[in-house]
């Protein structure tokens, strides 16, 4: 757009703050000429037009009435920002001093900035001075592919032909690029309406288990049995008032029945019809009414999405076959990860739906593997998800094993020819059509970068990713004990906390597919608990581990197996951890409303034996330490941070915690 053109041109302004006034007079005069021009892909609409004023405070209003970038416009505005602006772009990789280097988070201008005031704080800015000429190399590499930023690349050139010396060419470069970034994630917030999940508190149930009458029961309240029906606002009230705003229900589709196994009622990932509800939950009708009480009691609703297989009996088999990877039925029995099928008059061999290691297809036996080489099947199941918006409001999806249907991961694994673009790409952007407020979760243990490159908001913060700028993932941080381990991660959770431009990451100390984490982490659960739950952004929480919940079969590692019956007693539980919940959900809520948006800074504590963070206020500069100590020893805490009221030595013992005010 025109307006958004003249807001990244101005702010290249800092560039001529100590030139003459009739300088800055013509550098004004020929951005406002910019008004009757139109750039590249910005042709159309109008965006916030905004001129920097020539001080350090946010750009001011040019009176161009505030509108939100159109998606296309959105998408190339978090590339600049994160995810790179062409295919291969990589973050750039700063040199030190002394022969050290190290890679920006990610290919955009958030990576980059954040790792130069990292760097720079830690070993100065003159001992990053060497990296200059590669600072416009790399700044003119990412904007050169976008046709708005062709002034701004102009006026870094400019900046670069200059007689100014190194140290003053790299302080305004970094200026500039600092409250250009800046003020592009201001327009990224406003107009990215999926947002709202990156600081989504998601309470995850699975209605088979829950148990809603037992747990209405233990607050006088009567059920009939039907769970969709019998879910009340009151429900909601008390799932609200432990800090939570999104409810994810999952299992919610009819389950197939060929190929089930155990007592339980069989996998809710074995679907037998992605478009239509479990009628043993209820009615559609009964489920668009649990939607809109969600909504009036301040709650958002997310479901599942299962994009990589089928139920072996799915309805979507039995009409199009050929829309699953198959061979042509032979003689005898169907060889190994292929089971028998007929339709339409023949018999097929039907892959089970499964996932590549090391070089194998290793299979789920229950379920049936769609073939995503097929340019009519992934219509259909983009029409399917987009139907979830449009007839029940759902706000966001949760999308099973999503990256196995990447076209790089499909192709190796079935040896199939991809059609152009990314499935999950395409799905996202159908259903943002219906509604731009539509949230995308990716339970994904690789391809980070091809995840946020397709538009997902969030990821499963579970693993180490071997990528570019590096991730390490919350969960198995926290599990390892390891004080650096943990610190890398809360540094991780920092920047992703920080970007607009990328995906996020969603940490959780347990969910439907994880051990209980009384198992998974010992006594250091509630260490672990503690330094998940107190994050200012998002989190992931399993309905019934505030009660302690487990219900431990040796065939599946679940707290919640799939392959047993399993009712949640409300009644009984663990007393420890209940009271450990209720007080902690209280205490963080106590936090969040009073530093309201906020960031976390990495505290420094690994080389002595403990992990933490600060809670940093956007608004109001309150703040906030959490510590945990992972070890089995005492360890000695000391925290210098008068700027925020918070100095502190204190010894902590094994796996103690805790909250540290001014």
């Amino acid at each position: 757009m025109l307006s958004l053109i003249v807001l990244l041109l101005s702010l290249l302004l800092p560039v001529f703050a100590h030139a003459a006034p009739s300088a800055l007079a013509a550098s004004n005069e020929r951005l406002s000429g910019l008004f009757e021009r139109v750039e590249g892909a910005f042709a159309s609409g109008n965006a916030l037009g905004r001129l920097y004023d020539g001080s350090k405070a946010a750009p001011r209003e040019n009176g161009v009435s505030a509108q939100a970038l159109s998606s296309y416009q959105l998408g190339q505005a978090k590339d600049v920002l994160s995810r790179g602006t062409v295919p291969g772009i990589q973050p750039f990789v700063f040199s030190v001093e002394g022969g050290d280097r190290s890679s920006a988070r990610s290919a955009g201008l958030e990576g980059f900035v954040y790792q130069e005031a990292e760097l720079s704080r830690a070993h100065g800015r003159a001992a990053l001075e060497r990296n200059l000429s590669d600072y416009f190399l790399y700044l003119d590499a990412l904007l050169s592919p976008v046709g708005w930023a062709s002034s701004t690349r102009s006026q870094i050139a400019g900046l670069k032909a200059s007689d100014l010396s190194s140290s003053e060419k790299y302080e305004r470069l970094m200026g500039l690029v600092r409250d250009y970034t800046s003020s592009l994630q201001t327009e990224v917030v406003k107009s990215d309406k999926s947002a709202w999940v990156r600081k989504a508190r998601i309470y995850e149930i699975f209605p088979r288990a829950f148990n809603l009458p037992g747990k209405r029961e233990t607050y006088g309240a009567r059920s009939s049995g039907r769970f969709f029906a019998d879910f009340s606002t009151r429900d909601m009230q008390e799932i609200k008032r432990m800090g939570f705003d999104t409810l994810w229900p999952m299992g919610i589709f009819p389950i197939g029945r060929r190929g089930q196994s155990g007592t339980g009622g069989g996998s809710p990932y074995s679907i037998q019809d992605h478009e239509t509800l479990n009628p043993e939950l209820g009615t559609e009708e009964e489920f668009r009414l649990f939607v809109q009480r969600a909504h009036s009691a301040g709650l958002r609703v997310i479901i599942d999405f299962v994009p990589n297989h089928t139920a072996m009996d799915s309805k979507l088999l039995t009409n199009h076959p050929e829309w699953f990877i198959h061979r042509p039925a032979g003689s005898g029995p169907a060889p190994s990860g292929y089971f028998e099928h007929s339709a339409q008059g023949k018999r097929w061999w039907i892959a089970h739906g499964g996932y590549e290691v090391y070089g194998t297809v290793s299979p789920w036996i229950d379920t049936a593997q769609i073939d995503y080489s097929n340019p009519s099947m992934r219509a259909e199941m983009s029409r399917i998800v987009r139907s979830w918006v449009r007839r029940f409001g759902v706000d966001g999806f949760r999308v099973d094993m999503a990256y196995l249907v990447l076209n790089s991961n499909f192709s190796r694994a079935w040896r199939k020819g991809m059609p152009p673009g990314e499935f999950l790409a395409q799905m996202i952007a159908n259903a943002r059509q219906e509604d731009p407020s539509t949230a995308f979760i990716a339970e994904a243990y690789d391809n980070w970068d091809d995840l946020s490159k397709a538009g997902f908001d969030l990821a499963y913060g579970k693993n180490n990713m071997d990528r570019p700028g590096g991730h390490v993932g919350w969960y198995d941080a926290l599990q390892s004990r390891n004080p650096g381990w943990i610190q890398a991660g809360i540094e991780r959770a920092a920047f992703l906390g920080w970007q607009t431009g990328g995906m996020g990451m969603l940490d959780f100390i347990g969910n439907h597919d994880e051990a209980s984490p009384e198992r998974a982490f010992g006594k250091w659960m509630y260490g672990a608990s503690y330094l998940t739950l107190m994050l200012p952004g998002n989190l992931l929480f399993y309905g019934s581990q505030e009660n302690g919940f487990d219900a431990y079969d040796p065939r599946e590692p679940k707290s919640i197996p799939f392959c047993v019956p399993v009712t949640v007693d409300w009644k009984k539980g663990d007393p420890e951890a209940k009271r450990f919940y209720d007080k902690t959900f209280a205490g963080a809520n106590r936090v969040r409303a009073e530093l309201g948006d906020a960031d976390i800074v990495p505290l420094d504590g690994a080389a002595s034996g403990w992990a933490g963070y600060l809670i940093k206020s956007r608004a109001n500069g309150k703040a906030a330490v959490v510590v945990a100590n992972p070890t089995d020893r005492w360890v000695e805490v000391k925290i210098d941070l008068p700027e925020h009221g918070i100095q502190i030595r204190k010894w902590y013992s094994p796996l103690d915690y805790g909250l540290i005010r001014p």
